[in-house]
């Protein structure tokens, strides 16, 4: 099998330095940093040369809202990563994969991405070209652990998404998608089969393990989960997250809220700065991550409660697990050409034990419809 060249946009970043040294040692590939911050990628490129030895790294300059850089930047490689916070150059950056002869994956949270990419779909298909978009942790699981859930039922009733995380920014335009994410909530749940919008008062409590106990999450927006509702009926379905701590809860996530509603961009990097200052500051100072599927269903006529957890003390880490994992399926050819959403497109059952062989502690629950 030939040797690919992969290129990481934005790939000296906290997520970008997991997902590269990963990528190293799992997998044999040439690895290409690229940014607008050249002499950045070019230290990170010869650390990396000094670290992995018997790897070919290289750096080169990309920025995403010029094309022509793109086009010189994406020439001889075989499969582009965008981990930049940029939903907005989406489709210019989707274009120039496709005009370079490129597959693509991105990690981005933005609801926009997949219309944006869709767009792109004619070109995808006619060219043969993977292009994977909301891949990682979150989104990115939640419908593989919907998925991966289904093999203990007989009949699926019901999954509940929930994460809960603890982390830190290195910079603040690192939080750069989470600013528009708040300021217009907008999250659908599924009660009774039937899917309705959510709002704040649709909050629940759930055990989130030892590494953070009982926690009240907030549903979010995660499109990809509404096709594993179709696909296994549930009755109820729907993707949850804690909150920050009470310094971003209570005051900054009121501010943006407000500021949004005057005019939205408004005070934009003083909010970037403020949101990141309270999180480094206020949260506990135990990092890491938990991640389940808490569903139920019946098995042998018996009604049984699943709960499925993946938890992890690196947060940054644990997304770059979840995007090497999907990254392996591509390299030996098991995914398919076209446009998809990792949740969608991955094998789950080879996701998860790839994941856990990567480090990712994963654990069943199964007890019967008491608890028991």
């Amino acid at each position: 099998m030939q040797r690919k060249t992969i290129l990481i946009l934005g790939g000296y970043g906290g997520v970008g330095q997991s997902l590269v040294r990963l990528l190293l040692k799992e997998t044999q590939v040439d690895i290409i940093i690229a940014g607008r911050r050249k002499d950045k990628a070019g230290e990170f490129a010869a650390s990396l040369h000094r670290e992995f030895p018997n790897n070919q790294v290289a750096s080169r300059y990309a920025d995403a809202s010029n094309l022509e850089s793109l086009l010189e930047a994406f020439q001889g490689v075989q499969l582009v990563i965008v981990l930049t916070s940029t939903p907005n150059f989406i489709k210019q950056i989707g274009h120039a994969a496709l005009v370079s002869g490129c597959d693509y994956l991105d990690i981005l949270v933005s609801e926009s991405t997949f219309h944006d990419l869709d767009e792109l779909t004619s070109s995808i298909q006619q060219q043969k070209r993977i292009f994977i978009t909301q891949a990682g942790l979150h989104p990115g699981l939640p419908a593989t652990f919907v998925r991966y859930g289904a093999q203990y039922f007989d009949k699926y009733e019901k999954a509940i998404i929930a994460m809960a995380m603890n982390a830190r920014f290195e910079r603040a335009e690192q939080a750069a998608e989470i600013i528009p994410l708040i300021a217009e909530f907008n999250a659908d749940i599924c009660k009774a089969g039937s899917w309705r919008k959510a709002t704040y008062r649709d909050a629940i409590t759930i055990e989130m393990g030892n590494r953070f106990g009982s926690m009240k999450l907030f549903p979010i927006q995660m499109e990809e989960i509404k096709q594993t509702q179709e696909m296994f009926h549930l009755e109820e379905t729907g993707a949850y997250v804690s909150g920050f701590n009470w310094f971003v809860d209570n005051l900054v996530m009121p501010i943006i809220m407000i500021t949004q509603k005057i005019k939205k961009g408004l005070a934009t990097r003083l909010l970037l700065k403020l949101f990141a200052w309270g999180v480094n500051t206020f949260s506990s100072p135990y990092q890491g991550l938990v991640f389940l599927n808490e569903a139920e269903g019946m098995k042998d006529g018996k009604k049984i409660k699943v709960r499925i957890i993946a938890e992890h003390d690196d947060a940054y880490l644990f997304t770059a697990i979840a995007v090497v994992a999907c990254i392996k399926q591509y390299l030996d050819g098991a995914l398919h050409p076209g446009l998809w959403m990792m949740g969608h497109v991955v094998d789950e059952k080879r996701l998860m034990e790839d994941m856990g062989k990567m480090g990712i502690k994963i654990s069943i629950q199964i007890k019967d419809g008491n608890g028991r």
